[in-house]
């Protein structure tokens, strides 16, 4: 059966879960769902007031120019600077997770039910890009599709990020938040197509 051509854009602001303890920022996250199975992700923050310098974020080992390197599949990325994206068909309970880090190492894992056990996903690396200056910063990921992700039809996507300042404190962004705690793997959080 021939692919249908299928491709959405969305560009999405992220919040924090919690404003009081969160660095101030703009943070928005845009996807690109590509007629040729790839996903495309671009996480962009900046100060939230014009003409202030980013906050200090911990970015690990990544450059402040801009790089694209071979990271390592690696787990608990999430606890440190992670940008994450979920995706799931409509009406089932399985979805993924993937997670990747400025510095270019990421995962994918599928889950069968809520934060069921995750599954390291079979997929081709990532292309992580990471840009950062003194007043914004970037990081880009394309992800390739094949072949775990075989439907014609969009997925429900929710997009969301972990940031760590430089004293080692997290702060947690999402489309939205529904609970008394950070939750991405909340579907009350993905948007539908």
């Amino acid at each position: 059966m021939a692919r249908h051509p299928v491709m959405v854009r969305q560009v999405c602001p992220l919040v924090p879960f919690s404003a009081n303890t969160s660095p101030l920022l703009l943070a928005s996250a845009e996807f690109v769902w590509e007629e040729h199975n790839t996903l495309e992700l671009s996480f962009s923050l900046r100060p939230s007031q014009s003409g202030q310098p980013l906050p200090r974020l911990d970015y690990r080992d990544a450059a402040l120019r801009s790089n694209q390197r071979d990271g390592q599949r690696l787990d608990g990325l999430w606890k440190h600077t992670c940008f994450e994206a979920f995706f799931a068909l409509p009406n089932r309970d399985r979805y993924w997770e993937l997670n990747a880090s400025p510095n270019g190492d990421w995962n994918l894992y599928r889950f069968e039910t809520y934060r069921g056990e995750g599954t390291r996903e079979q997929t081709s690396a990532p292309l992580i890009h990471w840009q950062s200056s003194r007043w914004d910063c970037r990081c880009t990921i394309a992800l390739p599709l094949d072949p775990w992700w075989t439907a014609v039809q969009l997925p429900e996507l929710a997009i969301a990020m972990v940031l760590e300042d430089m004293d080692n404190n997290l702060s947690y962004w999402a489309l939205s938040h529904h609970g008394d705690e950070p939750d991405f793997h909340d579907r009350r959080a993905f948007l539908t197509a």
